[in-house]
């Protein structure tokens, strides 16, 4: 409920917010003294991607960011869930 709450007040752009933490944490691991400047890094780097990505694929149109991080976002929220489901089995 709170994931759905923030992602209809601020977009889909607040999802990256949500999806960045655990990306960041497969590559550092959990201890939060690397996990949240990685955190932050990769989020900038990823907003930075898919704004470059939404420019230039239909040059003379621009597609959101939303929609690019929606593509990326989407998938990894899967692969967390199939993960974590393996996990407890």
């Amino acid at each position: 409920m709170l994931t759905a709450a923030v992602v209809g007040f601020t977009g889909l752009i607040g999802f990256v917010g949500l999806v960045c933490p655990h990306i960041a944490r497969i590559f550092v691991g959990s201890n939060n003294r690397y996990l949240i400047p990685t955190s932050a890094a990769f989020g900038a780097a990823l907003l930075l991607a898919a704004d470059v990505v939404g420019r230039t694929i239909l040059a003379p149109s621009i597609i959101q960011v939303g929609v690019i991080t929606a593509f990326i976002g989407g998938p990894m929220f899967l692969y967390l869930i199939v993960k974590q489901k393996k996990e407890v089995a």
